[in-house]
Protein backbone atom coordinates (compact mmCIF):
# COMPACT_ATOMS: atom_id res chain seq x y z
CA UNK A 1 0.00 0.00 0.00
CA UNK A 2 1.19 3.50 -0.79
CA UNK A 3 0.25 6.57 1.77
CA UNK A 4 2.38 10.39 -7.08
CA UNK A 5 7.77 10.43 -29.57
CA UNK A 6 10.28 8.07 -28.06
CA UNK A 7 13.04 10.55 -28.92
CA UNK A 8 11.27 13.45 -27.18
CA UNK A 9 9.17 12.26 -24.22
CA UNK A 10 6.05 14.03 -22.98
CA UNK A 11 6.26 16.05 -19.79
CA UNK A 12 3.77 14.07 -17.70
CA UNK A 13 3.73 10.43 -18.71
CA UNK A 14 6.93 9.33 -20.41
CA UNK A 15 9.40 8.17 -17.78
CA UNK A 16 12.01 6.60 -19.96
CA UNK A 17 14.32 3.80 -18.83
CA UNK A 18 17.83 5.17 -18.08
CA UNK A 19 19.98 5.02 -21.18
CA UNK A 20 23.44 3.53 -21.34
CA UNK A 21 25.89 5.95 -19.85
CA UNK A 22 23.49 7.45 -17.31
CA UNK A 23 25.42 7.15 -14.08
CA UNK A 24 25.15 7.89 -10.40
CA UNK A 25 27.73 10.59 -10.08
CA UNK A 26 27.49 14.30 -10.82
CA UNK A 27 26.73 14.86 -14.50
CA UNK A 28 28.99 17.31 -16.30
CA UNK A 29 26.72 20.15 -17.45
CA UNK A 30 28.97 23.18 -17.40
CA UNK A 31 28.11 25.32 -20.41
CA UNK A 32 30.94 27.77 -19.81
CA UNK A 33 28.68 30.81 -20.04
CA UNK A 34 27.62 33.49 -17.58
CA UNK A 35 24.13 33.56 -19.15
CA UNK A 36 21.51 32.98 -16.40
CA UNK A 37 19.72 30.43 -18.62
CA UNK A 38 22.95 28.45 -18.92
CA UNK A 39 23.67 28.60 -15.20
CA UNK A 40 20.10 27.59 -14.28
CA UNK A 41 20.19 24.74 -16.82
CA UNK A 42 23.34 23.36 -15.22
CA UNK A 43 21.21 22.69 -12.13
CA UNK A 44 17.71 22.07 -13.46
CA UNK A 45 18.10 20.52 -16.91
CA UNK A 46 19.98 17.32 -16.04
CA UNK A 47 18.25 14.00 -16.72
CA UNK A 48 15.38 13.23 -14.29
CA UNK A 49 15.83 16.44 -12.29
CA UNK A 50 12.67 18.24 -13.55
CA UNK A 51 10.54 15.21 -12.63
CA UNK A 52 12.10 15.02 -9.17
CA UNK A 53 11.44 18.73 -8.63
CA UNK A 54 7.86 18.17 -9.88
CA UNK A 55 7.32 15.58 -7.15
CA UNK A 56 8.77 17.83 -4.45
CA UNK A 57 6.56 20.72 -5.53
CA UNK A 58 3.56 18.39 -5.55
CA UNK A 59 4.19 17.62 -1.87
CA UNK A 60 6.36 14.49 -1.83
CA UNK A 61 8.89 14.66 1.00
CA UNK A 62 10.13 11.11 1.54
CA UNK A 63 12.52 9.24 -0.73
CA UNK A 64 9.93 6.53 -1.38
CA UNK A 65 7.17 8.98 -2.29
CA UNK A 66 9.47 10.79 -4.71
CA UNK A 67 10.42 7.43 -6.25
CA UNK A 68 6.76 6.44 -6.66
CA UNK A 69 6.20 9.54 -8.75
CA UNK A 70 9.26 8.77 -10.90
CA UNK A 71 9.20 4.95 -10.84
CA UNK A 72 11.61 4.22 -13.69
CA UNK A 73 14.56 6.07 -12.21
CA UNK A 74 16.95 3.74 -10.40
CA UNK A 75 17.16 4.31 -6.68
CA UNK A 76 20.91 4.91 -6.97
CA UNK A 77 20.41 7.66 -9.56
CA UNK A 78 17.65 9.22 -7.44
CA UNK A 79 20.01 9.34 -4.47
CA UNK A 80 22.58 11.07 -6.66
CA UNK A 81 20.12 13.61 -8.06
CA UNK A 82 18.78 14.49 -4.62
CA UNK A 83 22.32 14.97 -3.38
CA UNK A 84 23.06 17.26 -6.33
CA UNK A 85 19.95 19.35 -5.65
CA UNK A 86 20.97 19.61 -2.02
CA UNK A 87 24.50 20.65 -2.97
CA UNK A 88 23.05 23.33 -5.25
CA UNK A 89 20.87 24.68 -2.45
CA UNK A 90 17.55 23.70 -4.09
CA UNK A 91 16.48 21.27 -1.37
CA UNK A 92 17.51 20.40 2.16
CA UNK A 93 17.40 17.17 4.10
CA UNK A 94 15.68 17.83 7.43
CA UNK A 95 14.77 15.64 10.42
CA UNK A 96 11.06 14.84 10.43
CA UNK A 97 8.93 16.66 13.00
CA UNK A 98 8.10 13.37 14.71
CA UNK A 99 11.81 12.53 15.00
CA UNK A 100 11.45 9.45 12.79
CA UNK A 101 13.90 9.76 9.93
CA UNK A 102 14.41 12.65 7.54
CA UNK A 103 12.52 14.34 4.73
CA UNK A 104 13.37 16.45 1.69
CA UNK A 105 12.11 20.04 1.62
CA UNK A 106 12.41 22.85 -0.89
CA UNK A 107 14.61 25.80 0.05
CA UNK A 108 13.70 29.34 -1.09
CA UNK A 109 15.64 28.57 -4.27
CA UNK A 110 13.55 25.43 -4.74
CA UNK A 111 10.33 27.31 -4.10
CA UNK A 112 11.42 29.71 -6.82
CA UNK A 113 11.11 26.84 -9.31
CA UNK A 114 7.32 26.65 -8.86
CA UNK A 115 6.76 29.30 -11.53
CA UNK A 116 9.26 27.55 -13.81
CA UNK A 117 7.45 24.22 -13.41
CA UNK A 118 4.05 25.81 -13.95
CA UNK A 119 5.26 27.43 -17.17
CA UNK A 120 6.93 24.23 -18.34
CA UNK A 121 3.80 22.24 -17.56
CA UNK A 122 1.61 24.68 -19.48
CA UNK A 123 3.97 24.53 -22.44
CA UNK A 124 3.81 20.74 -22.33
CA UNK A 125 0.01 20.78 -22.18
CA UNK A 126 -0.11 23.07 -25.20
CA UNK A 127 2.57 21.57 -27.44
CA UNK A 128 3.28 17.94 -26.45
CA UNK A 129 -0.17 16.35 -26.31
CA UNK A 130 0.37 14.56 -29.64
CA UNK A 131 3.59 13.03 -28.33
CA UNK A 132 1.86 10.85 -25.72
CA UNK A 133 2.29 7.28 -26.95
CA UNK A 134 0.60 4.14 -25.71
CA UNK A 135 3.84 3.11 -23.97
CA UNK A 136 3.62 6.32 -21.89
CA UNK A 137 0.25 5.43 -20.36
CA UNK A 138 1.23 4.33 -16.86
CA UNK A 139 -1.75 3.40 -14.64
CA UNK A 140 0.35 3.63 -11.48
CA UNK A 141 1.41 7.19 -12.26
CA UNK A 142 -2.20 8.09 -13.08
CA UNK A 143 -3.64 6.73 -9.83
CA UNK A 144 -0.77 8.23 -7.83
CA UNK A 145 -1.61 11.56 -9.46
CA UNK A 146 -5.29 11.18 -8.63
CA UNK A 147 -4.32 10.50 -5.01
CA UNK A 148 -2.65 13.90 -4.83
CA UNK A 149 -5.67 15.63 -6.33
CA UNK A 150 -8.20 14.37 -3.82
CA UNK A 151 -10.07 17.12 -1.98
CA UNK A 152 -10.16 15.42 1.41
CA UNK A 153 -12.48 18.08 2.81
CA UNK A 154 -15.15 16.99 0.33
CA UNK A 155 -14.99 13.31 1.34
CA UNK A 156 -17.67 11.65 3.47
CA UNK A 157 -16.86 10.78 7.06
CA UNK A 158 -16.10 7.14 6.23
CA UNK A 159 -13.71 5.07 4.18
CA UNK A 160 -14.43 4.93 0.44
CA UNK A 161 -12.82 2.22 -1.71
CA UNK A 162 -12.42 2.69 -5.46
CA UNK A 163 -11.26 -0.09 -7.77
CA UNK A 164 -9.82 0.80 -11.19
CA UNK A 165 -9.77 -1.72 -14.02
CA UNK A 166 -7.89 -0.29 -17.00
CA UNK A 167 -7.90 -1.62 -20.54
CA UNK A 168 -5.38 -0.66 -23.22
CA UNK A 169 -2.51 -0.79 -20.75
CA UNK A 170 1.01 -1.15 -22.28
CA UNK A 171 2.47 -4.64 -21.99
CA UNK A 172 5.19 -3.34 -19.69
CA UNK A 173 2.60 -1.97 -17.21
CA UNK A 174 0.03 -4.80 -17.06
CA UNK A 175 0.76 -5.51 -13.41
CA UNK A 176 -0.86 -2.12 -12.71
CA UNK A 177 -3.97 -2.84 -14.77
CA UNK A 178 -6.05 -3.20 -11.60
CA UNK A 179 -5.47 -0.77 -8.75
CA UNK A 180 -7.29 0.54 -5.69
CA UNK A 181 -7.64 4.02 -4.25
CA UNK A 182 -8.71 4.16 -0.61
CA UNK A 183 -10.14 7.53 0.37
CA UNK A 184 -10.38 8.91 3.88
CA UNK A 185 -10.22 12.31 5.48
CA UNK A 186 -7.10 11.35 7.43
CA UNK A 187 -5.27 9.67 4.53
CA UNK A 188 -5.56 8.61 0.91
CA UNK A 189 -3.81 5.38 -0.03
CA UNK A 190 -2.97 3.63 -3.30
CA UNK A 191 -2.88 -0.17 -3.44
CA UNK A 192 -1.62 -2.47 -6.15
CA UNK A 193 -3.05 -5.53 -4.37
CA UNK A 194 -6.58 -6.10 -3.10
CA UNK A 195 -6.69 -4.34 0.30
CA UNK A 196 -9.50 -6.61 1.44
CA UNK A 197 -12.15 -3.90 1.86
CA UNK A 198 -15.56 -3.88 0.25
CA UNK A 199 -15.44 -1.87 -2.98
CA UNK A 200 -17.80 1.11 -3.22
CA UNK A 201 -17.22 1.92 -6.88
CA UNK A 202 -15.47 0.10 -9.74
CA UNK A 203 -14.23 2.27 -12.59
CA UNK A 204 -13.53 0.58 -15.93
CA UNK A 205 -12.25 1.99 -19.19
CA UNK A 206 -9.32 2.56 -21.48
CA UNK A 207 -6.28 4.05 -19.79
CA UNK A 208 -5.98 6.67 -22.55
CA UNK A 209 -9.48 7.99 -21.81
CA UNK A 210 -8.61 8.39 -18.13
CA UNK A 211 -5.35 10.16 -19.01
CA UNK A 212 -7.23 12.54 -21.32
CA UNK A 213 -9.53 13.45 -18.43
CA UNK A 214 -6.65 13.74 -15.97
CA UNK A 215 -4.83 16.16 -18.27
CA UNK A 216 -7.97 18.22 -18.82
CA UNK A 217 -8.10 17.40 -22.53
CA UNK A 218 -11.53 15.78 -22.13
CA UNK A 219 -14.35 16.63 -19.76
CA UNK A 220 -15.22 13.97 -17.21
CA UNK A 221 -18.90 14.10 -18.17
CA UNK A 222 -18.10 13.43 -21.85
CA UNK A 223 -15.75 10.54 -21.10
CA UNK A 224 -18.09 9.00 -18.51
CA UNK A 225 -21.00 9.13 -20.94
CA UNK A 226 -19.16 7.79 -23.98
CA UNK A 227 -16.25 5.60 -22.90
CA UNK A 228 -16.13 4.78 -19.18
CA UNK A 229 -18.10 2.33 -17.05
CA UNK A 230 -18.81 2.99 -13.38
CA UNK A 231 -20.38 0.20 -11.34
CA UNK A 232 -21.44 0.54 -7.73
CA UNK A 233 -22.64 3.37 -5.53
CA UNK A 234 -23.98 5.98 -7.96
CA UNK A 235 -23.83 8.72 -5.35
CA UNK A 236 -20.08 8.14 -5.15
CA UNK A 237 -19.91 7.98 -8.95
CA UNK A 238 -21.44 11.46 -9.14
CA UNK A 239 -19.08 12.78 -6.46
CA UNK A 240 -15.93 11.25 -7.97
CA UNK A 241 -15.05 14.11 -10.38
CA UNK A 242 -15.65 16.63 -7.59
CA UNK A 243 -13.39 14.78 -5.17
CA UNK A 244 -10.69 14.42 -7.85
CA UNK A 245 -11.06 18.04 -9.01
CA UNK A 246 -11.49 16.99 -12.64
CA UNK A 247 -12.73 19.12 -15.49
CA UNK A 248 -16.48 18.42 -15.59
Amino acid sequence: MWTGRLARPSLFFVLAVPVAGDYMGHMSANYGQFCPVAKASEIFATRWTPLIVRELIAGAHSFNDIHRGVPLISRAVLVARLRELENHGVIEHRPRADGKGHEYCLTPAGEGLRAVMAALGQWGMTYTHDRIKRSDLDPALLVWGLRRRVDVNALPDRRVVLRFEFSGVPASRTKFRIMWLILGRSSVDVCMKDPGFAVDLTLRGNIRDYVEVYLGQTKWSDAARAALQLDGDQKIARAFPVWMQLKR
